[in-house]
């Protein structure tokens, strides 16, 4: 039997405003940009899901699923080892030009799979708050402020 776990990231901060990175993140296509280099393989795309391969996990399946205009965009992922994976992402307005942002990911690890992955999962999403905070892209967002 599994049993759902809860994971919470740290809150992030990028230079872009709330309405700016809800369109950001309401686009599946943009999340290429955002995942670092040689960690995944097979990477496809549409506006609303993709799939992807990630070594010793195998296939992942992710898809758009609730959106609430510049305050949270959740997604529905799915993979073999892991199963149904909750990610919720909330945003949070600080200024026209800046917003803060953290994740919160839900899991229904069986009792098994949780003690092979140990600190896997928080360790995951600490680096995806960096490569979000240090995503190179945001001046091409519209309203974005260039500089931190």
């Amino acid at each position: 039997m599994s049993h759902s776990t809860t994971y919470t990231s740290r809150t992030g901060e990028v230079p872009c405003g709330d309405m700016d990175l809800y369109e950001f993140l309401t686009d599946i296509r943009n999340f290429r940009g955002i995942i670092p280099d040689g960690m995944i393989s097979q990477w496809d795309a549409s506006a609303d899901k993709c799939s992807f391969r990630v070594e010793k996990a195998g296939k992942v399946t992710l898809s758009l699923g609730e959106a609430l205009p510049h305050s949270m965009v959740s997604y529905k992922a799915e993979n073999l080892f892991t199963g149904k994976i909750l990610i919720q992402v909330a945003i949070e307005y600080i200024t026209n030009v800046r917003s803060k942002f953290y994740i919160t990911l839900t899991v229904n690890f069986n009792p098994f799979v949780k003690m092979l992955i140990g600190d896997a999962t928080p360790q995951f999403l600490d680096k995806l708050i960096d490569e979000i905070e240090n995503y190179k892209g945001y001046d091409k967002i519209r309203g974005c402020n260039q500089s931190l």
